[in-house]
C-alpha cells in the first residue's frame, strides 16, 4: 500500500514538474513578446513624430511660396487693376 501512494506521489510530483516547467517557459515567451512589441512601438512612435516633423516642413514650404509668390507680383505689378473708362 505504501508502495502504491509513493509510486502515486511521485508521479504527481513529476506532472507537477512537468507544468511549472511549461508555466515558466510560457512566462519567459511572455516577457521577450512584450519586449519586442515595446521596441515595435517605440519606433512607430517615433516614425510619427518623424512624419508630424516633415508634414510642418511641408506646410511652412506651401505657404512660404503662396507669400514669396503674392510679394513678387505686388512687385511687378500683377495686383494693379486699370480705371475703368
Amino acid at each position: 500500500m505504501l508502495r502504491k501512494d509513493h509510486t502515486s506521489l511521485a508521479s504527481s510530483l513529476s506532472v507537477l514538474t512537468i507544468e511549472v516547467a511549461a508555466l515558466k517557459t510560457e512566462k519567459a515567451v511572455d516577457v521577450v513578446r512584450d519586449e519586442n512589441l515595446n521596441g515595435r512601438l517605440n519606433r512607430i512612435e517615433e516614425n510619427l513624430k518623424d512624419l508630424r516633423g516633415i508634414g510642418r516642413w511641408a506646410l511652412i514650404a506651401f505657404f512660404g511660396a503662396i507669400i514669396t509668390t503674392g510679394v513678387g507680383m505686388m512687385m511687378k505689378g500683377g495686383f494693379h487693376v486699370p480705371p475703368s473708362v
